[in-house]
């Protein structure tokens, strides 16, 4: 009987450590701070819960745009928006990973990766 009481506690223990990590709160307005090979930019990103998820915008010295499919699974997160240059347009991919006030991580675009850090201002 004691063997038995033993092992449903550890099959229950273990049962409770696989549950699903609570997604982290990426809503806020971000101070970003990323280096480029142009310098150092500061855009503002501003994230807000809507009915299906997530809706957000990115704003740089180049303009406002939107930042699209927003997913945040855990404490990770990943959005996407189209920027237009004189050479074209091409999409940027950020991923990244959140810590209470504090995120960071790489923003990808067709030249290679580079890595951003933020900070919630509101």
């Amino acid at each position: 009987m004691f063997l038995g009481s033993v092992l449903l506690m550890s099959i229950l223990s273990l049962a409770e450590t696989n549950t699903p990590e609570p997604a982290a709160d990426l809503s806020g307005t971000w101070t970003l701070t990323i280096e480029t090979p142009m310098g150092i930019s500061n855009p503002i990103l501003t994230i807000w819960k809507s009915a299906d998820g997530y809706d957000g915008t990115y704003e740089s010295r180049r303009g406002k745009r939107s930042a699209e499919d927003i997913e945040v699974t855990g404490q990770t997160f990943s959005f996407r928006m189209m920027v237009s240059m004189p050479m074209g347009d091409f999409e940027m991919v950020y991923k990244g990973s959140i810590d209470g006030e504090k995120i960071s991580g790489t923003v990808g675009n067709p030249m290679g990766e580079i890595a951003f850090a933020g900070r919630r201002s509101q």
